[in-house]
């Protein structure tokens, strides 16, 4: 069980209602706007109404270097490659690109490389392909910011490159034709935080000499897609494209999309950016993940619907495909930490596998830091040499760590909550020596990511026309999240199965008033809660039809005893740096060392009803003011000396007395006698 902080914001009640009469919003979406900093009625209105205009692409650097040298390509009719990339950014951005300038008359052509086979960006033998045809001018698009010595060879094949890109630029740009890219020094653009293809965009409306609010019409579609797959700040003008683009997609005249929305369940329903996140991304990349992106990049270009529909359903296979995959690397890291104390209480999780598909290793390593709450790092071993995808917890860099093993990687690369690198077979385990011994000097205590929460919620307050108003907020996305309400002092009144008991629908109440929210993932029989239960919440919340009109719906997204607070999490975060190697001080062991009475007041509790093992809070809060590291370590003490172990009680992982239990001496536990130790 990982255990997070809750980050709740208490906007003041008297300043949102006065906020909601001055500009006619809900007094819950002003709850949100002043929970994130919007406080005047000035900029709730510009948040929500206005829509202020997209800036010049003219205030990119170099954009007129690069719009000259394209305009003379086409005039001259030379050959033009667009080089991609193989996620949906570099997919879209592609599309994009190669779809304005066929329809300006350039003969274009595209290149996406293969994952496998080529690698990320540019490389020697595509511009050796690329020259080979005659191509005399190739744009990059979501790449191309660090491919020197590959642009260096171009030129001297008579090849001219455009850089369009979104990366960080190294201290040594590469000599293109021109550099366009919004984080370089220099450049007065004022959206940083533009997508491939939002630079992509950028430059067409250049090429056109137009305002980009002109070209959205025609292209945010592959803006928005780009933009919210590659989790980009949904703020500014990133939010205004992705908006417009949605919209687009709700009524698409691409018949790729059309039929990719077809696939993914999303005919004649409602578009959002969520639903871009969840379902149309993730088959547009699976292409790119388990064959080739090309297949992708053809559905957005095709206009032809019986293709489209042919194209749509590989994609949906490869995502099949991929889930699958995914889902079986996971279940067997899953059964191997379960089983193995070492790796369980690693810092930082680092796993390695035969044949593990390289195109899922960054979900895989994804899933394990959702699941464990700390930095993970999966490799795939091909041969002599592994490659591997990592990701991250805030607080925790990545890149720091890995640089640290730097001597014994042949590559690596990345930022702070993501990362790839390479290492041979033989220093595997040495890596992961290294990148643990340096998370326990430098990186003692590794928290999961704080749930930030906008606002309390009274049920009997809130409206279905509040709850609707929520849409002003949208499109939701990194930056802009969608909102998350705590439910406090609520009963929980009864259970239900639903999905064939995969997941639990909860009858949640709060004084005279009721809510029904589902849990996802949670059988009724794993519920570690009990109808009766005091209990607190976190909640989206939404309008569903019901046969008696709207009605408001939740969606749990935690919960937990009533009353419990955060200071529980400080303690588990103490006992789990104690178990993963970090040296304590005196004063930290002796705040979870539990005495002889501790423990035994958590062994009558395991007796009397059990401890269910998924969930300590329940037991946190019965066994209060005993603080949750003590019950951790006494749990533990309690498992070494085989007085009780775990076992399955109707379908719940519970803490029993051991049936073959005999008396001992509690000192002799080893995790005791390693605390009591100076």
């Amino acid at each position: 069980m990982v255990y997070r902080s809750w980050l709740v914001n208490r906007p003041d009640k008297t300043a949102s209602k006065t906020l909601s009469k001055a500009t006619g919003a809900p007094p819950l979406v002003c709850d949100v706007l002043l929970s994130r900093g919007l406080d005047t009625p000035e900029a709730i209105n510009r948040f929500i109404r206005e829509e202020p205009p997209l800036s010049s692409p003219s205030l990119l650097k170099q954009i007129d270097v690069a719009v000259e040298r394209i305009h003379a390509a086409v005039d001259a009719g030379e050959r033009i490659a667009v080089f991609g990339d193989y996620d949906v950014d570099g997919v879209c951005s592609t599309a994009l690109m190669y779809t304005y300038l066929e329809s300006i008359g350039a003969e274009v052509y595209y290149k996406l490389p293969s994952r496998a086979d080529d690698g990320y960006g540019l490389s020697k033998a595509a511009i050796d392909l690329i020259a080979s045809k005659g191509i005399t001018l190739v744009i990059t698009v979501d790449n191309g910011i660090s491919a020197y010595e590959e642009i260096a060879y171009a030129k001297t094949l008579g090849v001219d490159v455009i850089v369009t890109d979104h990366h960080l630029p190294p201290q040594k740009l590469p000599d293109a034709v021109a550099v366009i890219d919004p984080l370089q020094e220099g450049d007065e653009s004022p959206c940083k935080s533009l997508a491939g293809v939002g630079v992509a965009f950028k430059v067409i409306c250049a090429i056109e000499g137009c305002a980009p609010e002109d070209l959205m019409p025609y292209y945010a579609d592959f803006v928005a897609i780009g933009t919210v797959a590659d989790i980009m700040a949904l703020t500014g003008e990133n939010r205004i494209m992705v908006r417009h683009g949605i919209q687009l997609l709700q009524q698409s005249e691409r018949p790729g999309l059309r039929a990719l929305l077809d696939v993914s369940g999303f005919t004649n329903k409602t578009v959002t950016a969520e639903n871009v996140s969840f379902a149309i991304a993730p088959r547009i990349n699976a292409a790119g993940r388990m064959e080739d992106a090309t297949a992708a990049l053809r559905l957005l270009l095709t206009e032809e619907e019986e293709e489209a529909a042919a194209l749509a359903r590989r994609l949906d296979e490869y995502n099949q495909a991929r889930q699958k995959t995914e889902q079986e690397i996971v279940q067997g890291i899953v059964d191997r930490i379960a089983t193995d104390d070492v790796l369980k209480n690693r810092r930082v999780i680092v796993v390695w596998g035969e044949g593990y598909h390289p195109g899922v290793i960054g979900i895989v390593a994804s899933r394990l830091v959702e699941r464990f709450g700390r930095p993970a790092i999966v490799f795939s071993i091909d041969g002599d040499e592994a490659k591997g995808s990592g990701r991250s917890v805030a607080g925790f860099s990545l890149y720091t760590a890995i640089s640290a093993c730097k001597e014994i990687l042949v590559r690596y690369g990345g930022h702070d909550l993501a990362a790839g690198m390479s290492v041979k077979r033989e220093n595997l385990v040495r890596f992961s020596e290294m990148i643990n011994e340096f998370s326990a000097r430098e990186f003692p205590f590794i928290g999961a990511t704080p749930i930030k929460v906008d606002a309390p919620v009274e049920l009997g307050d809130i409206t279905t026309d509040d709850v609707a108003g929520l849409r002003y907020l949208a499109p939701y996305g990194n930056s802009n999240p969608s909102p998350v309400f705590l439910l406090e002092n609520a009963t929980l009144e009864a259970v239900y199965p639903i999905s064939d008991g995969h997941h639990s629908r909860l009858r949640l109440r709060q004084g005279g008033a009721q809510l029904f929210a589902v849990l996802f993932g949670v059988s009724p029989s794993a519920l570690c809660y009990k109808p009766g239960d005091k209990v607190e919440a976190l909640l989206s919340v939404s309008i569903y039809e019901g046969p008696s009109g709207a009605q408001i719906s939740g969606r749990v997204r935690a919960i937990r005893p009533a009353g419990i607070g955060n200071d529980y999490v400080q303690f588990t975060e103490l006992y789990r740096a104690f178990l993963g190697g970090v040296p304590l001080t005196r004063a930290q062991k002796d705040m979870i060392l539990p005495t002889r009475e501790e423990t035994a007041l958590v062994y009558r509790m395991v007796r009397t009803e059990g401890i269910f093992a998924e969930d300590f809070c329940p037991c946190f809060i019965k066994l209060a003011p005993l603080n949750a590291g003590k019950v951790m370590v006494a749990l533990r003490a309690l498992r070494e000396l085989g007085l009780i172990e775990k076992t399955d009680v109707n379908g719940q992982a519970k803490y029993t007395v051991s049936k073959t239990s005999e008396k001992c001496n509690l000192a002799d536990a080893p995790i005791l006698k390693t605390l009591m130790a100076d």
